[in-house]
């Protein structure tokens, strides 16, 4: 399974790991983005950290660009824990060991936000994840400014081409995007984004999470009254 962003929605992340047991799926990745404008981020990295710890094998946390001190400080998670610096700053240092993407099968590359450029995937660091983490999907070619900032980029079709076919890759999954029905297919199957939490900050959006079998993708939409239908 693959999951998008949570954002301390504890209810839909229940209704994910519910349906992981249902149909007896062992892997589960999620995407990024635990924490911040959600209510229960607390209970949330509780879960998942408790999930990786009695299952190490079958867990997997990617950092999200909200696994971040400088992020947690302004929307929402510090507040949350009561302006606790050195709980903040402990929790940072499991922040600091996510990893920045991962590869399923061989050619499923999944990261948090996006990819910066068309260089190969083994040149990927921890300590310049930052594009990894907050670049996104755009219809114009090459790689051009962004509305979140003057450090964030948007890779286009050609872009995404580039790289895939740089590191012999299908596809790439990826979160971050707030979207109205969960789920947006990119450049003609190429690309996949997943967002996973429900109303999120009250927009009223469905949910969504991916089931990667047998080298396919298949959707799962859910939303408040937590029922998904495949897609």
């Amino acid at each position: 399974m693959l999951i998008g962003d949570i954002h301390g929605d504890l209810q839909a992340l229940e209704f994910i790991i519910g349906t992981r047991e249902k149909i007896n799926c062992k892997n589960i990745l999620f995407l990024g983005d635990y924490v911040d404008r959600g209510l229960q981020g607390t209970e949330v990295l509780l879960r998942l950290f408790r999930l990786k710890i009695e299952d190490p094998k079958h867990i997997f946390l990617l950092r999200g660009n909200h696994e971040s001190v400088d992020m947690n400080l302004y929307y929402g998670f510090f507040e949350e824990i009561g302006y606790d610096q050195g709980f903040l700053l402990r929790i940072s240092l499991t922040y600091n060991k996510m990893p920045v993407a991962a590869v399923l099968s061989g050619h499923t590359f999944c990261v948090h936000g996006g990819i910066n450029g068309i260089g190969r995937i083994d040149t990927i660091r921890k300590e310049e994840s930052f594009p990894y983490l907050w670049n996104d999907p755009s219809k114009r070619p090459g790689l051009t400014n962004s509305t979140r900032g003057s450090t964030v980029k948007e890779f286009g079709p050609d872009i995404v081409d580039g790289f895939l076919k740089a590191n012999n890759l299908k596809r790439i999954v990826r979160g971050h995007t707030a979207l109205e029905t969960g789920y947006e297919w990119w450049f003609d199957g190429k690309l996949l984004s997943l967002f996973s939490c429900p109303d999120y900050v009250g927009l009223g959006n469905a949910a969504a999470f991916a089931l990667f079998e047998k080298g396919e993708l298949k959707i799962f939409v859910f939303g408040d009254q937590q029922r998904y239908k495949q897609r």
